[in-house]
C-alpha cells in the first residue's frame, strides 16, 4: 500500500459486497409474490445479482459513463456507414444481462429450471437489482427489447414467431431493439408526426422522414411510427410499422444517423437523430391501428420506467445507510443525529413503497396478460400513475442522498451524480409529468376510473381489522371517495378548468395506489414475522396525503427513535409502535377532512 493521507480513514467506504441480504422488503415481497414453490430459485437468483452487481455491473456502468458511443460516418474511402462505436465496458455490460437471462425469463421456457415464463415479479425483482448499479443500458436498451418483444407478441404473430426468439436471446446471438416515435414538428405530440409510410406493392413498406429522439439507434429491430400515404391527419392516421438495421441480403437499411445527442444522462447509451430515405420496414398488425399498438410498447416501458425508479430509489437509500453508519459527525455516529435519521427515514420510504409499486404493477401486468379482466381494467391508469409517482420521487431521492454524502457526493468518483443525472430522463422517456397527467385524465373520461377504485378499495378493504396497519385503511377508503368527488366536479368543467388540477390529482391516486399495497403488506408482514416494520413505513407513506402537517403528526414524534435502526436497516419493531403511528396518521387525517 502505498503511503496517503491517513485522514482517508474518515471516509466510509461504499458497500460493494452484499445488496442482496440488507433489503429485507426486497427478500419478503419476492418471496410472497411468487410463493414458496418458486422462492428456492428466486432466492438463488437473487443471492447471486446481490453480489453480482456491485461486483461487475458497477464497475462496468461507471466505465460506460465515462466513455459514451462515438458515430463514425464516413470510411476511410469516405463511405458513409454511420456505424456507433462503443466501449468494450457497454457490450460486456450488455452480454451480462442478457446472459443472466434479464430478457429471456419473460419470454422463453426453461430459464433456471422454470418449464414455462418466469413469473413477471421475480423478472421486475432481478431487474431492480441490475438497476440499483445501471440505469442507462439496462434501463434502456435491453428495457426496450423487452417492449418489443411484447409488442409483437400482442399485435403480430408472424413477426412475434420470427423475431422474439431472437429477442430474447441469451447465449449472445440476441437481436437488439428500438422505437422511433418522436419529431421535430411534434415531440410528445405524436399525432403531428410527418413521416410517410409508401407501399412498395409487396406487402413491405418504404419510409421517408426525420425522427427527432431515437434511442438505441443502432439496434437491429426498429418499430417505427409513420403515416401510410393518404391515411387522414392525427394520431387515428398513424401506422406502426418494424424497420430492420440490416436488409435480407445484408447490406444496411437505408436510413441515416446524423449526430448522437449529448445528454445531461444516461451517456453510455445512444440517443441520435435519425433521417429515413426510403427505409424498409414491416407493417405490424393493422395499419389503422398503429397508435394502440405502439402504446402496447409505450406501457410495458412505463412498467419499467416503475422497476428502474425504484432500483435507483434503493441505491440511494442504500449509498445514504451505509454513509452515515460509518461516518462521525460532531462526535456521534452521523446516523445517530436525529434529523439524519428523519432524513434517511424518507429514503427509506420512498425505496420500499417504489419496489411496492413495481412489484405490484408487475403481477397486476401478468394477471391481465393471463386474461383477468379486473387487472386489465386496473392498469389504464395504475401505469401512468405509477411511472409518474416514481419519476418525481426518484429525482427527490437522488438530490436528497447526494446530501447525505455531503460534499463527495458532489464528486463524480461517487455514485451519486451518474444515478442524480441519470433519472432525470425517466421524468421525460414515455411521457412527461403533464402528458402522463394528461393520459390519466383522458383515461378517467374514457370510463377508467372503476377500475382504479375497485383495485384500490381490494387492498384497503384487506387491511381492516386487527393488523397494525389496520387503522390506515379508513385513510386509503375516505382518500378514494374524495377522488370520486373530485372527478365528478371536473365533469361539469371546461377543458381549461378540468386540466388544471389533474396533475395534483394524480399524485393522490398513485400515493393512495401504492399506500393501500403498503397497508395490506404491513398486515400481512407482521403476521408473518410479528414485526410492525412494514406497517410504520406504510403509515409515514401515507401521511403524505395531508401534506407536511400530517408528516409532523408522525415525524415529529421522538418515540419512533427508539426503533429508528430497525425501521431504517430492517428488523424488529414492535407492532404496537406501528399501529400507534397509523393510528396517529389516521387521526390526523381525519381532523383534516372534517377542518
Amino acid at each position: 500500500m502505498l503511503p496517503s493521507d491517513g485522514g482517508a480513514r474518515h471516509i466510509p467506504e461504499p458497500n460493494g459486497h452484499d445488496w442482496y441480504t440488507p433489503d429485507e422488503h426486497l427478500r419478503w415481497l419476492t418471496h410472497r409474490a411468487v410463493g414458496d414453490g418458486d422462492w428456492a430459485v428466486a432466492e438463488s437468483v437473487l443471492r447471486e445479482l446481490g453480489e453480482l452487481v456491485p461486483a461487475r455491473v458497477e464497475p462496468l456502468a461507471r466505465t460506460a459513463d465515462r466513455n459514451p458511443p462515438v458515430l463514425r460516418q464516413y470510411n476511410a474511402r469516405g463511405e458513409r456507414i454511420d456505424e456507433i462505436e462503443f466501449h468494450p465496458s457497454y457490450r460486456e455490460l450488455e452480454r451480462l444481462v442478457l446472459g443472466f437471462g434479464a430478457v429471456r425469463a419473460a419470454y422463453g421456457s426453461g430459464w433456471r429450471g422454470f418449464p414455462a415464463r418466469a413469473p413477471r415479479a421475480l423478472v421486475t425483482a432481478m431487474l431492480y437489482m441490475f438497476l440499483q448499479a445501471d440505469q442507462a443500458i439496462t434501463g434502456c436498451p435491453i428495457g426496450m427489447m423487452d417492449a418489443m418483444a411484447r409488442c409483437l407478441e400482442r399485435n403480430d404473430p408472424d413477426l412475434a414467431a420470427r423475431f422474439i426468439p431472437r429477442i430474447a436471446d441469451d447465449s449472445g446471438n440476441h437481436m437488439t431493439a428500438a422505437m422511433f416515435l418522436t419529431e421535430k414538428a411534434g415531440g410528445s405530440d405524436v399525432g403531428a408526426n410527418e413521416t410517410v409510410a409508401v407501399p412498395a406493392g409487396d406487402g413491405t413498406w418504404r419510409l421517408n422522414g426525420e425522427k427527432w429522439f431515437c434511442s438505441c439507434a443502432h439496434s437491429d429491430l426498429i418499430l417505427v411510427l409513420a403515416r401510410p400515404e393518404g391515411a387522414p391527419p392525427g394520431p387515428r392516421g398513424l401506422g406502426l410499422f418494424l424497420m430492420p438495421r440490416y436488409l435480407e441480403d445484408g447490406t444496411r437499411n437505408t436510413y441515416l444517423i446524423h449526430r448522437l445527442k449529448e445528454k445531461f444522462g444516461t451517456r453510455a447509451m445512444p440517443s441520435a437523430e435519425v433521417g429515413l430515405r426510403n427505409a424498409f420496414a414491416w407493417q405490424v398488425g393493422s395499419v389503422d391501428r398503429g397508435l394502440p399498438q405502439m402504446m402496447d410498447m409505450v406501457n410495458l416501458t412505463r412498467v419499467g420506467i416503475a422497476t428502474a425508479t425504484a432500483g435507483a430509489m434503493r441505491r440511494n437509500a442504500f449509498e445514504a445507510l451505509t454513509h452515515a453508519r460509518g461516518r462521525s459527525t460532531f462526535g456521534t455516529q452521523l446516523d445517530a443525529h436525529p434529523l439524519m435519521r428523519d432524513q434517511l427515514m424518507e429514503l427509506v420510504v420512498d425505496s420500499v413503497a417504489g419496489l411496492s409499486a413495481a412489484m405490484g404493477i408487475a403481477q397486476t401486468l401478468d394477471r391481465a396478460d393471463a386474461g383477468d379482466r379486473e387487472s386489465l381494467a386496473a392498469l389504464r391508469l395504475l401505469t401512468p400513475l405509477f411511472k409518474m409517482h416514481g419519476t418525481e420521487r426518484a429525482r427527490i431521492s437522488a438530490t436528497e442522498a447526494m446530501e447525505v454524502r455531503g460534499g463527495n457526493g458532489f464528486i463524480e468518483d461517487w455514485p451519486e451524480p451518474r444515478i442524480l443525472r441519470d433519472v432525470y430522463v425517466h421524468a421525460i422517456w414515455e411521457g412527461s409529468g403533464n402528458v402522463i397527467a394528461l393520459d390519466v385524465l383522458r383515461a378517467i373520461e374514457q370510463g377508467a376510473l372503476p377500475g382504479y377504485i375497485g383495485d384500490t378499495e381490494r387492498f384497503a378493504e384487506a387491511a381492516a381489522g386487527t393488523g397494525p396497519a389496520a387503522p390506515l385503511s379508513r385513510v386509503v377508503l375516505d382518500g378514494l371517495r374524495r377522488v370520486e368527488a373530485d372527478v365528478a366536479a371536473l365533469a361539469g368543467s371546461d377543458s381549461a378548468a378540468r386540466q388544471l388540477p389533474v396533475r395534483r390529482l394524480a399524485r393522490r391516486m398513485a400515493i393512495l395506489a401504492i399506500g393501500a399495497r403498503l397497508v395490506e403488506q404491513g398486515n400481512a408482514y407482521a403476521e408473518h414475522t410479528g414485526s410492525g416494520r412494514l406497517a410504520w413505513l406504510a403509515a409515514r407513506f401515507l401521511a403524505r396525503l395531508g401534506g407536511e402537517p400530517a408528516v409532523a403528526a408522525l415525524a415529529d414524534d421522538a418515540s419512533w427513535l427508539a426503533h429508528a435502526d430497525a425501521l431504517l436497516h430492517g428488523g424488529h419493531v414492535p407492532p404496537a409502535a406501528a399501529r400507534a403511528a397509523a393510528e396517529a396518521v389516521a387521526a390526523h387525517m381525519a381532523v383534516g377532512s372534517t377542518a
